[in-house]
């Protein structure tokens, strides 16, 4: 039976790239137990709400190629021999425009862009757009232990045509990396908003979330089904929960609407 272990960082980080690495590689360090794939939250880089000024934000930036940043984990990830994803602020030739991006580090050390932030947060009275250039193509599906994972930031979970879309290209779990901003009945509409992707989806969701007086916490998991099934409350902490191809399978030979939505699809495009 094939089964993927991911384990979740929900924690509380600050403004210094290098801090927060520093804070991101305790936790896990302390709490990784097996663990194939290690998700970070989204803004675990550095905090943009905190810092108010895009330009400031695009000095800390970071190319890829030569980051800092991504050095200790490139350095965990070959300690553990696990996979990690981490949420990266991409210098882009846009100043002061960053990219919102998820990187794959991987057991052995190496470095992959997987997705940059298609849909930005403008909304609640926050221009996120300010900050950052969107993605303007779906990520990549990563395969892993027979698992099909595709990725998305925070406020992408609003929008249902992106997991639809990675669905009908074969994947059966989402990763989501957030900072879900605090207000009246926050907690809940994520909720809602994951359980929903979930099942109309007979996908996971996952989500690594901040926590503390900005970001509500409520890491979890999410079943196939729909339903949640870890909630990691708030607080900093790390959790790890296994997810089951087999609950997939049911789920979507049960509940078979990625097929039949993938049918009519097609249909459409032969007709148009």
């Amino acid at each position: 039976m094939s089964r993927l272990v991911v384990g979740l960082v929900q924690g509380v980080f600050d403004t210094y790239p290098l801090g927060n690495a520093e804070k991101a590689y305790s936790i896990i360090k302390k709490n990784y137990r097996e663990a194939d794939l290690v998700v970070l939250p989204e803004y675990s880089m550095l905090n943009p709400i905190k810092i108010g000024d895009p330009h400031k934000v695009y000095e800390i930036a970071e190319h890829i190629a030569n980051s800092k940043y991504l050095a200790h984990f490139t350095t965990l990830s070959s300690e553990l021999g696990t996979n990690i994803i981490v949420h990266f602020i991409e210098k882009t030739d846009k100043p002061p425009k960053s990219k919102s991006t998820s990187v794959l580090v991987t057991s052995r050390g190496e470095v992959f862009p997987l997705y940059s932030k298609m849909h930005l947060f403008n909304a609640y009275g926050y221009r996120e757009s300010n900050f950052f250039e969107p993605g303007i193509t779906l990520g990549k599906i990563l395969s892993m232990n027979n698992f099909q994972l595709a990725f998305a930031v925070c406020y992408d979970i609003r929008f249902p045509e992106l997991f639809r879309s990675y669905a009908s290209l074969g994947a059966n779990v989402f990763v989501v990396q957030s900072g879900w901003v605090r207000g009246p009945l926050k907690e809940e509409i994520l909720d809602k908003l994951a359980s929903a992707r979930a099942h109309e989806n007979t996908a996971y969701v996952v989500i690594a979330n901040q926590t503390g007086e900005i970001f509500t916490g409520r890491s979890g998991v999410f079943s196939p089904w729909g339903y949640r099934e870890l909630d990691m409350g708030h607080g900093e902490k790390y959790s790890e929960y296994t997810l089951l191809l087999d609950e997939i399978e049911k789920a979507r030979a049960t509940i078979p609407v990625v097929e039949q939505a993938t049918s009519k699809w097609e249909v459409r495009l032969k007709s148009a």
